[in-house]
């Protein structure tokens, strides 16, 4: 491209001569090519072709330029392009300048954790959307956040251009230390009526009929004795039934149906600042389903710009009357929802079950009702408490 390749027909009666002539003057030749005894044709560099006709005229030869690539026709290009060269010049310091900032903020692993309080303390920490990197203290960071966010057992920060990635480990939960000579008595988990004790360690203080509140005391972690009484570790298993009722509400609107075209509104969206095109941006959209997309500009991996593109799609709808086999494919629905939330719930077997549903200002109201068989008692230290739970 720079020095220029010029590709040239030379035409007389010896023109082998003026190749013995080019080899004199350390005029590099290339790719020599005899269409017959009078004519050659060549490839040279542009900076050659002067000395190269002068040669061609001292012989009689002629000289054709059959084609030209690079050299002074790209400089002459480049020249007439000196705008476009200081606005791709402005552009590489504009990308370089923007990959020193932080735009972006990625998080990984923190399964079961709220991500919101943890970006929340980051951001106070100095790590937030626009920070200049360079100037961040990762360590300073890192060991900051782990003692503000004490459900945190390890975090890092990889910064990779414009991107910040987090990696968290959750903090593993002490598994509750049983200690055998620990005095301890159970009581009752939750409400229901006794159908069995058998107290194995301990002094029972119910029996098989008599229903019991939450919190009440089952088996005592106590023993009499000739030398009085002595605490202990009670253990044993009190079998109750119990009732739940749990209740779904869900809306029963009918199908959507789409209706017209689809339309589409853009916007830009410039760090924490948005600008729209499209007029009465705080009216409200009824009956239409809005599907935002979203472009950022930049390479994944290399940079990325505080910048993107918003586009809206919003697909106008109608909704239809729930039909009959809606409402009932719905209610079933829930109610497998709900039977799945009763057996996360119990420790037994189920007796008896039974759901009702009904249908109210367009919403479906499914209840559950059912009666369980299931072991209540709690092991708690003496003297301790069981906090009713809804």
């Amino acid at each position: 491209l720079w020095r220029g390749l010029l590709r040239v027909e030379l035409c007389g009666a010896e023109p082998e001569r003026l190749l013995n002539d080019c080899a004199g003057e350390e005029i590099r030749l290339m790719r020599a090519q005899s269409l017959d005894a009078f004519t050659l044709r060549v490839f040279l560099w542009e900076r050659d072709y002067a000395r190269l006709a002068a040669l061609a005229e001292r012989r009689g030869c002629t000289l054709r330029v059959l084609s030209q690539r690079g050299g002074s026709r790209s400089r002459t290009l480049l020249r007439r392009r000196a705008g476009l060269l200081a606005a791709l010049g402005a552009t590489v310091l504009l990308l370089f300048f923007s990959s020193l900032f932080v735009w972006e903020i990625r998080v990984t692993g923190g399964e079961g954790l709220a991500l919101g309080p943890v970006i929340n303390t980051l951001e106070d920490c100095g790590l937030r959307s626009g920070v200049f990197w360079p100037t961040l203290d990762v360590d300073a960071l890192r060991d900051r956040a782990l003692t503000e966010l004490p459900e945190l057992a390890w975090l890092t920060v990889n910064l990779r251009g414009s991107v910040a990635e987090l990696k968290l480990l959750p903090r593993a939960e002490k598994p509750e230390i049983y200690r055998e000579n620990e005095p301890t008595e159970l009581r009752a988990a939750r409400p229901g009526l006794v159908r069995s004790v058998s107290a194995l360690a301990g002094e029972a203080r119910v029996f098989p009929g008599r229903f019991v509140e939450t919190g009440e005391l089952l088996v005592a972690g106590e023993s009499l004795s000739r030398e009085g009484t002595r605490l202990l570790c009670a253990r044993g298993e009190v079998v109750a039934d119990t009732w739940y009722e749990i209740g779904a509400v869900c809306p029963v609107d009918g199908e959507k149906e789409s209706v017209g075209r689809v339309k589409n509104r853009f916007a830009l969206q410039i760090g924490e600042k948005r600008v729209n095109f499209y007029w009465n941006r705080t009216k409200a959209i009824d009956g239409c389903d809005k599907i935002v997309h979203e472009y950022n500009i930049g390479i994944e991996g290399l940079f990325r710009l505080p910048v993107r593109i918003v586009r809206e799609e919003l697909r106008p709808y109608e909704s239809g009357a729930a039909g009959e086999a809606r409402r009932a494919a719905l209610a079933e629905e829930i109610q497998l929802r709900l039977l799945e939330t009763l057996r996360a719930r119990i420790e037994g077997e189920i007796i008896s079950l039974r759901f009702r549903s009904e249908e109210r200002d367009g919403l479906l109201y499914v209840t559950l009702f059912a009666q369980c068989r299931e072991n209540i008692a709690e092991s708690r230290p003496v003297g301790g408490r069981i906090e009713e739970t809804e």
